[in-house]
C-alpha cells in the first residue's frame, strides 16, 4: 500500500539528512561528454502502473503524476508550497470553511485551457464509489466528502463547484490547517473532463491517453509493463522557465545491483541502491543517503484467521528489533518506527516533534511480547501458529521480510512465518481484497498532517486494508479533527495510542531511508522528505 498522505513543509528541508562521505575506490566516470547536456538518465526498479490520479497506488506513479501535472499549488525546489494554477490569493469566508480560488491561465498539452470544471470533475471522480479509489478518503476534507465516497450522498453534493471557468469554490468539512498541502497533492490534480470521458477506462493507461499541464509530458510509455519512457519538457507549461532539463530518460531494472553497475559504467546519472549494495559504495562521493517520511508497517488482517486475535497482534508488534534491522540490514538511512506516525512529520503547537511529544509505541520488548504470545496461544487453543507474510518483489521488502521471519520465529517459539513474494501490483490487489494474513507495506505521506494517518483505520476508508472496524476508534478519529489546534493535537495522540497500544491493526517497522548514486555532473537534485524527486528543479552543471 502506498499512497500517500503526508507535510509541514516549513520544517521539511531541515529534516532531510544528507550524507556524503569520502572518495570512492573505483573510478566512476561522469560521462558528461557522452550525454546530451540537458538529458538526465534515471534508473528505477519499479514501473509506473497508471497515470490516472484517481486510481494510482505506487510511489513511482505518484512521482510521475506530479512531474507531468500541477494543481492549485505545487512544491518548489526548496520543498515549499507555492501557487501554481491558483493565483495564491483565494477569498475566504469568516468561518474558514469556504474558499474561492482564482485560476491563472494554464494549458493542457492538447491546447485546452485548464478550467475550474477540470478540478470539479477530478475530485468528484475520485470520491465517486464507482471509481473504487484507495485514495477516496483524501476527499474527506471537503464538505460531504465522506458521505459521497460511502455512497450516502450523490457526487454533486461534494463541496467543490465551478463558479465559472476561472473561479473554483471549495467548501471544507472543517477548518483545514494543511489545506495548501492537500491542494498540491496528486489526488487533487485536475483532469481534462472532455478528454478523460472520451477515453473512459483507458484514461491514464499510456502516454497517448493522458494530458499534461505541468513541467513535463510523458513520452514512449505504453503502459504498466513498460520499462522505458521519458519526460520531455512541456513548452506550454506556464512556469517552464523553471525547467532546465529538456528530457529525463527512465530505465526499469528490477535487480538493484544491475542499476548500480549501469551507473558505474556511466550509463545512468541516478540509481537507487538496495540495502545489500550500500556498503560497496561507502567511500564514494557519488553515494547519497537520507531519511524519509515513507513509513513501513506490518498490516494485520483483522477480519479473518488467527490475526483477528489482538494478543497475537500485540505479540508480533513487540517481537522484532527495529534498531537491528535499520542499522545492520538496511543501512540506507532508515530509522525505527515506533508507532503509526513517523518522526519529523509535524510539530505540536508548542514546537515539539510529534513522535517526541507522543512517545514511542509498539517498541521491541520481548517480555511483553512473550506474555501476549502466551495469552494468544491459550485463546487460539494451540501451541503452533502458521502465518503467511505477503511482500512485494523489491529488495527492501525482501530483506525486511527475511529479517522479520527470523526474529518472529526465534522470539515467539511455535510461530511459523512463510514469506510470499509477488509483484507490487498483485500485492496491492491482494491486500485490497483482504487476501492475506500479514502484509509488509509502505505509505508515503503527501502532507504533514498526522491526522491523515488515523484514517487508515476509519470504517469504510479505502485505505483500511486491515478490515479493522471499531465504533470507539471511529468516534476518536472524528473527535481528532477538531477546530481547536491544541485539542486536535491531543486527540490525535490519544487516538494513535488507542490504536497502536490496544487494538494493533498494524505494527510500525521503520521510516524508510533512501540511498542512491548520483553523477557528479548533476548540480542540483531536489528530493522531498517523502522521497519524491522534483525533476522540475533538477540541474546539470552545463545548464546552470
Amino acid at each position: 500500500m502506498q499512497l500517500k498522505t503526508t507535510l509541514q513543509i516549513s520544517l521539511a528541508v531541515g529534516l532531510v539528512v544528507m550524507l556524503t562521505t569520502g572518495f570512492y575506490i573505483r573510478d566512476i566516470p561522469d560521462s558528461t561528454q557522452a550525454v546530451h547536456t540537458t538529458t538526465l538518465r534515471v534508473g528505477t526498479s519499479t514501473p509506473i502502473e497508471t497515470l490516472d490520479s484517481s486510481t494510482y497506488t505506487s510511489h513511482e506513479a505518484y512521482e510521475a503524476l506530479v512531474s507531468t501535472l500541477v494543481g492549485l499549488y505545487r512544491y518548489n525546489g526548496q520543498n515549499k508550497i507555492t501557487p501554481a494554477i491558483s493565483d495564491g490569493h483565494p477569498t475566504k469566508s469568516k468561518d474558514g470553511l469556504t474558499y474561492v480560488f482564482t485560476l491563472r491561465d494554464f494549458k493542457w498539452s492538447n491546447g485546452d485551457r485548464v478550467t475550474a470544471g477540470d478540478f470539479v470533475y477530478a475530485w468528484r471522480r475520485l470520491a465517486n464509489p464507482k471509481t473504487n479509489s484507495r485514495n477516496a478518503s483524501r476527499m474527506d476534507f471537503l464538505k460531504n466528502g465522506e458521505a459521497v465516497r460511502t455512497g450516502t450522498k450523490p457526487v454533486t453534493a461534494l463541496g467543490v463547484k465551478a463558479i465559472n471557468q476561472n473561479h473554483l469554490q471549495v467548501k471544507l468539512n472543517a477548518p483545514t490547517p494543511y489545506l495548501d498541502q492537500l491542494l498540491a497533492d496528486a489526488p487533487t490534480l485536475p483532469i481534462n473532463q472532455q478528454f478523460a470521458k472520451k477515453l473512459g477506462a483507458e484514461y491514464g493507461n499510456s502516454a497517448t491517453h493522458v494530458l499534461s499541464d505541468g513541467p513535463f509530458k510523458i513520452s514512449g510509455w505504453s503502459g504498466a509493463t513498460d520499462h522505458d519512457w521519458s519526460y520531455v519538457k512541456n513548452p506550454d507549461y506556464r512556469l517552464s522557465h523553471h525547467v532546465k532539463l529538456n528530457q529525463v530518460n527512465f530505465s526499469v531494472t528490477a535487480n538493484a545491483k544491475k542499476l548500480a553497475d549501469q551507473f558505474t559504467a556511466g550509463k545512468l546519472d541516478y540509481a537507487p541502491l538496495s540495502p545489500d549494495d550500500v556498503s560497496h559504495y561507502t567511500n564514494s562521493n557519488n553515494l547519497k543517503m537520507m531519511s524519509t517520511l515513507t513509513s513501513a508497517y506490518i498490516f494485520f488482517n483483522t477480519s479473518m484467521g488467527d490475526t483477528t486475535n489482538v494478543h497475537l497482534r500485540r505479540a508480533i508488534a513487540q517481537a522484532y528489533d527495529k534498531h537491528l534491522l535499520t542499522q545492520s540490514k538496511l543501512k540506507d538511512g532508515a530509522i525505527p518506527l515506533n508507532g503509526l506516525i513517523p518522526k519529523n512529520l509535524a510539530k505540536s503547537p508548542q514546537g515539539v516533534d510529534y513522535r517526541t511529544d507522543t512517545g514511542n509505541l509498539e517498541t521491541y520488548n520481548l517480555t511483553k511480547a512473550s506474555q501476549q504470545w502466551a495469552i494468544a496461544k491459550k485463546q487460539l487453543g494451540t501451541q503452533h501458529v502458521s502465518l503467511t507474510l505477503l511482500v512485494a518483489d523489491n529488495n527492501t521488502a525482501k530483506v525486511s521480510a527475511s529479517f522479520l521471519k527470523g526474529q518472529l520465529e526465534h522470539n515467539l517459539p511455535g510461530l511459523k512465518i512463510t514469506i510470499k513474494t509477488v509483484s507490487l501490483a498483485k500485492r496491492v490487489a491482494m491486500e485490497a481484497a483482504g487476501k492475506y494474513q500479514l502484509v509488509f507495506s509502505t505509505w508515503t505521506p503527501a502532507d504533514t498532517d498526522p491526522y491523515n494517518f488515523l484514517t487508515f483505520y476509519k470504517t469504510g476508508s479505502q485505505l483500511n486494508i486491515t478490515g479493522y472496524t471499531s465504533n470507539k476508534a471511529d468516534r476518536l478519529i472524528n473527535q481528532a479533527n477538531s477546530n481547536n489546534p491544541a485539542k486536535r493535537w491531543q486527540m490525535i495522540q490519544r487516538t494513535e495510542r488507542y490504536l497502536m497500544e490496544k487494538e494493533v491493526p498494524s505494527a510500525g517497522v521503520f521510516q524508510a531511508g533512501q540511498a542512491y548514486l548520483l553523477n557528479n555532473r548533476v548540480s542540483r537534485f531536489s528530493i522531498s522528505p517523502s522521497g519524491l524527486v522534483n525533476y522540475e528543479y533538477a540541474r546539470l552543471k552545463s545548464t546552470d
